[in-house]
């Protein structure tokens, strides 16, 4: 089974969308978990599963996220839609406890024209967090690691890549408002490039 649960119901729209998409069915619809309070989709696809499946085998998914411009722009804001935040400040931050995972995401940005700081330790394995939506304490299995979009690239992560979730892109959209920043062109990528160091 490949699923998603998640509060944010456009998010999770977007990704029954792909889902249905990639797997060349009409539609997968969601349903709502009263019990949660979350939207969830679910469905079964062997290959998707294999191809999925973790611990994250970016070797495999490289030719599919680097197929073209859109499928790296759309990989970016997948991942910064699940993994990442956008402060009141308009400030994107993107946190994984993938190190790897996340330089390639990093350089993924760079490839097209959005300057990033990091990876840079968070919370170091063992961490009490403390959860300000739930309420909650938890304990960090790993260390995790974030990257920041330099404030100067923010004009183009709106332009080439966005967010799905309403209240990240609103965020976004306020802070390149007050900033008014001319959004620079991505370089051509060319399918299956390798990683610079």
């Amino acid at each position: 089974m490949i699923g998603l649960e998640a509060k944010d119901k456009k998010f999770v729209e977007e990704f029954a969308r792909c889902l249905a998409k990639v797997l060349g069915r009409r539609e997968i619809r969601l349903r709502y978990r009263r019990s949660s309070g979350r939207y969830v989709v679910e469905v079964g696809s062997k290959t998707l599963y294999e191809l999925l499946r973790k611990p994250v085998e970016l070797d495999r998914l490289k030719k599919y996220i680097e197929h073209c411009e859109r499928c790296v722009a759309a990989f970016i804001r997948g991942f910064a839609d699940s993994e990442g935040c956008a402060n009141k400040r308009g400030y994107i931050y993107i946190l994984n406890t993938d190190l790897r995972l996340l330089t390639y995401v990093k350089d993924l940005l760079r490839r097209l024209n959005i300057e990033s700081m990091g990876p840079i330790l968070k919370a170091p394995r063992g961490t009490v967090i403390h959860d300000p939506r739930t309420g909650k304490q938890y304990m960090t299995k790993k260390d995790c690691y974030y990257i920041y979009i330099r404030a100067s690239s923010n004009a183009n992560f709106y332009k080439y890549i966005g967010l799905t979730i309403k209240r990240k892109q609103q965020r976004l959209e306020e802070y390149i408002r007050r900033t008014t920043s001319t959004p620079t062109p991505p370089p051509t990528i060319s399918p299956h490039s390798t990683s610079s160091k």
